[in-house]
């Protein structure tokens, strides 16, 4: 049964969550209520039993669509809607990690990341909350399928193996923060195989894999070859262009590189002669883009 945490306790663990005061402060006046909420506290108990009825659950085969973002206008309750739900279902994660037998300090490198998500809300949009964010990431974490090891951020999985057939899968991904070098991926990857071998035994991961695109090739044009981007890209074997079948716009990549929300709209000449070029890869982005060609992301993988 749904039941949210009282305000001391929220506060407590938004403060473990890596919150900031302002982001905790405006997340327990934006408490939702049944009463005074009816439509979003439904939503809220849909959510809520999404997660704890697959907690543990890793990514299936056929894919995850996570929970929708909000609409623009929506107000402060909403936009923190999915924070409460973290919240709520919490006890429930940490009891899964220790039944897994995974300590508390791995348990909160990995939730720690929603006080991220809060901070980057507000600093894309101008708000709290992150309920502009498409829940995608967050939810995996907190049914137990996605761990932060360090660098990189790994969700387990089933998917198509090199030779057709299905079996388990590291899916990789790349949270922002500190420069992506080589060693501190060669860490994260050291630390990945020895803890889902330990915790998850039973699942006999195949491969790494990773859908992104900071593996698009044509970033070798513009960068070094020992640029930190390029040498994460050579890691993978690339699977054929448009073979994954997921979408995705130069209006995407805005948000990773100039930290402004993305969009599905093309974009425009107007819009990058305002984006600054104070980077070799900001640079790359609008050469790229004023030469007529497009951005891609690819698919790749190695061995685990």
């Amino acid at each position: 049964m749904l039941e949210l945490p009282s305000d001391a306790d929220a506060a407590r663990l938004l403060e473990q969550l890596g919150a900031s005061p302002g982001d905790r402060e405006e997340a327990l006046a934006a408490r939702p209520d049944p009463r005074k909420h009816p439509e979003l506290w439904r939503q809220l108990e849909l959510c809520y039993r999404d997660l704890t009825s697959n907690m543990g659950c890793g990514l299936p085969a056929k894919g995850y669509d996570g929970f929708p973002a909000m609409t623009a206008e929506t107000d402060p309750v909403a936009l923190h809607l999915y924070v409460w739900l973290y919240l709520a279902v919490l006890p429930e994660t940490l009891q899964y990690h220790a039944a897994r037998g995974i300590d508390r300090g791995r348990s909160w490198e990995t939730l720690s990341q929603l006080g991220s998500a809060m901070a980057q809300h507000r600093s894309l949009h101008g708000l709290g909350g992150i309920g502009r964010f498409g829940q995608w990431c967050p939810p995996l974490k907190f049914r137990g399928a996605e761990y932060r090891l360090g660098r990189l951020e790994y969700d387990r999985g089933l998917g198509q193996l090199p030779d057709g057939t299905t079996g388990f899968l590291l899916n990789l991904h790349i949270p922002s923060g500190t420069p992506l070098s080589p060693g501190s991926c060669d860490e994260s990857l050291a630390l990945a195989r020895a803890f889902f071998n330990r915790h998850f035994p039973e699942e006999r991961v195949s491969h790494f894999v990773c859908h992104s695109w900071l593996l698009d090739p044509q970033l070798t044009e513009y960068l070094p070859e020992q640029s930190n981007l390029v040498r994460f890209l050579q890691r993978f074997e690339l699977k054929p262009p448009g073979s994954d079948g997921l979408h995705f716009s130069d209006g995407d990549m805005l948000e990773y590189v100039f930290g402004r929300p993305s969009q599905n709209e093309p974009v425009t000449a107007d819009l990058l002669a305002k984006l600054p070029q104070d980077t070799s890869l900001r640079k790359a982005y609008v050469t790229h883009l004023r030469s007529g060609r497009h951005w891609q992301a690819r698919t790749g993988w190695f061995a685990f």
